[in-house]
């Protein structure tokens, strides 16, 4: 009987270790600076000093930090996984501090992601394209 308990034991323990925790999803953990905002008909490209005041970072379990120029957010995301880099998006309402920031600045248009429907993310994933309902944010990988 004693055998028969010890066999079991070891069958379980190599079970639960061929079982592997998920991959987790290409966007959880990166960290990425806004480099254009395209509008229906214009575009405008973010100098370099602009786009470290535009950031977002994919958190684990969902967490999504957004710095919007002078302001700090906060949301939830989840994503689909990708097929051909592309997939679906959802990023919950964000709340945001609310100081008034010096211009030029888009704090107020990333804070609109929570409207976010797809996202595409390049295959050596240094671009990132979230797209709303009626705004396109081109993003770069953070350096």
């Amino acid at each position: 009987m004693l055998a028969k308990a010890l066999i079991a034991g070891g069958a379980l323990m190599l079970l639960a270790a061929c079982v592997s925790a998920p991959d987790p999803h290409p966007l959880e953990g990166s960290e990425w600076q806004l480099a254009e905002i395209h509008t229906s008909g214009s575009s405008t490209t973010l100098t370099p000093p602009l786009q470290a005041r535009h950031t977002l970072a994919f958190g684990p379990e969902g967490a999504l930090a957004l710095q919007l120029d002078c302001n700090r957010g906060r949301a939830s995301w989840s994503a689909g996984k990708p097929r051909n880099g592309a997939g679906m998006l959802t990023i919950g309402p964000v709340a945001s501090t609310k100081m008034l920031c010096p211009e030029p600045s888009f704090g107020n248009q990333l804070a609109g992601l929570s409207e976010a429907k797809t996202y595409a993310l390049t295959m050596d994933r240094r671009e990132l394209v979230i797209e709303t309902g009626s705004l396109r944010f081109t993003f770069a990988a953070r350096p």
